[in-house]
């Protein structure tokens, strides 16, 4: 497969991460088209696992990340009934001394888009995509709703959970469905009570009758918290891509979460409290399972694989991106065809996306509203979960997108 011509859809972590990487092991020139007039600023603080990490340190941008993230070595699990810390999660490669990152997603993205203005990665904002089709001489046109079309040799889908690549050409029928979960996300100053609580070692997840919070220092100074929720609602009338709370809105909004997740301890009530202005995400998900590619098409990240709340989707994005511009680069070198990068694609990936689907589907259950008995009873035998977690790490933190086989001859 000589160099080619890549139009990338969408600009968010896999879109801006896929064609960095298609640019550091190919020789394929993308092109990333934008829906939105300017980057997006959706989205809170992510928690990027150690995998992540080694993708930033093999593009040479571990070093910057970590000036705007606070690195998580571990994450608390707390009560929120009694306050008291139930056990940890370490989130730390004991091999590599890779940590986990806590970051803004819109500073990560603006950290992506300097390296691809550095790396004269052209991107254009302002494109709703329409439709997608094939053209001869091996070509595919992704058709815009002002009427322009682009013809390029490969197309990347890599606009998330409501893709309009997937949804007019690659699957039409796989649909998103909501969840029964939305998140909530706002940040607060960081509190005095938290800085000194004890167990509380910048990262933490408190758990109660109706739902989870996660705390969370989001920087390396420490001076502000993310705070994120997730609890059952019901289906959302607002958009689909979320909302800010505002106004009378934001006061109900406030209150209810304050009721929610305030809890028994008052350092977790008062870091509640201090977010002024909360942002709700209604959670979709895709069927498990599904196409990946069709043509020259290929789906990428959430557009592919959205899974339940808690399935560190960003993680999984970001490591399809890098094993596509490996797997570009190794097509070229061998002259192979574009369906078979996108069916090793397909068989490299598929196996642990299905895995973190089943663990996250599990997962996520802690997630919903609880009786008092049961949530009682979690508490009692939360080492239990912790143990099996422990045992299962490795299958996690040990990938290595950048540097996985990738398998015999095209």
């Amino acid at each position: 497969m000589p160099p080619q011509r890549a139009t990338v859809i969408g600009l968010g972590l896999s879109g801006a991460l896929l064609a960095l990487s298609l640019n550091r092991y190919s020789s394929t020139i993308p092109t990333i088209y934008e829906l939105r007039a300017s980057p997006s600023t959706l989205g809170g603080a992510i928690n990027l696992t150690p995998p992540v990490s080694r993708i930033l340190d093999s593009l040479g941008l571990l070093a910057a990340a970590k000036e705007i993230a606070f690195e998580t070595k571990e994450i608390s699990i707390f009560s929120l009934r009694s306050g008291a810390k139930l056990g940890a999660l370490p989130f730390i490669d004991e091999e590599t001394g890779h940590t986990s990152l806590r970051i803004e997603r819109a500073l990560l993205l603006e950290l992506l888009i300097r390296a691809l203005d550095e790396a004269g990665v052209q991107v254009v904002f302002g494109k709703r995509l329409e439709g997608v089709r094939e053209v001869e001489d091996g070509r595919v046109a992704a058709v815009f709703a002002d009427g322009g079309e682009v013809e390029s040799e490969l197309l990347f889908g890599c606009d998330g959970i409501h893709s309009l690549v997937r949804g007019a050409y690659v699957e039409p029928d796989r649909k998103a469905t909501y969840s029964g979960l939305s998140s909530a996300y706002g940040f607060s100053a960081t509190p005095e009570g938290l800085i000194g609580k004890e167990g509380f070692e910048g990262t933490a997840v408190a758990s109660g009758m109706r739902g989870s919070v996660i705390v969370s220092y989001c920087g390396p100074r420490k001076e502000k918290v993310f705070v994120g929720a997730v609890m059952e609602v019901k289906a959302p009338d607002a958009d689909r891509d979320g909302w800010r709370g505002k106004g009378a809105m934001g006061t109900e909004a406030k209150k209810e979460l304050v009721e929610r997740f305030g809890g028994g301890d008052p350092v977790f009530k008062a870091v509640v409290e201090g977010v002024e202005e909360w942002s709700f995400f209604p959670v979709w998900v895709l069927p498990n399972g599904g196409t990946y590619w069709r043509g020259r098409t290929v789906l990428v990240g959430d557009a592919a694989h959205a899974g339940p709340p808690g399935g560190e989707g960003a993680a999984l994005a970001m490591e399809d991106a890098v094993v596509l511009g490996r797997l570009v680069g190794k097509a070229e070198e061998e002259g192979a065809a574009v369906e078979a990068v996108f069916r090793r694609y397909d068989e490299l990936r598929r196996e642990r996306v299905t895995e973190n689907y089943t663990r996250a589907s599990a997962r996520w259950e802690g997630a919903k509203n609880r009786s008092w008995l049961f949530q009682k009873t979690m508490e009692l035998f939360m080492w239990a979960f912790l143990m099996v977690w422990w045992n299962k790490r490795e299958w996690g933190f040990e990938y290595d997108a950048a540097n996985v086989e990738l398998g015999g001859k095209l």
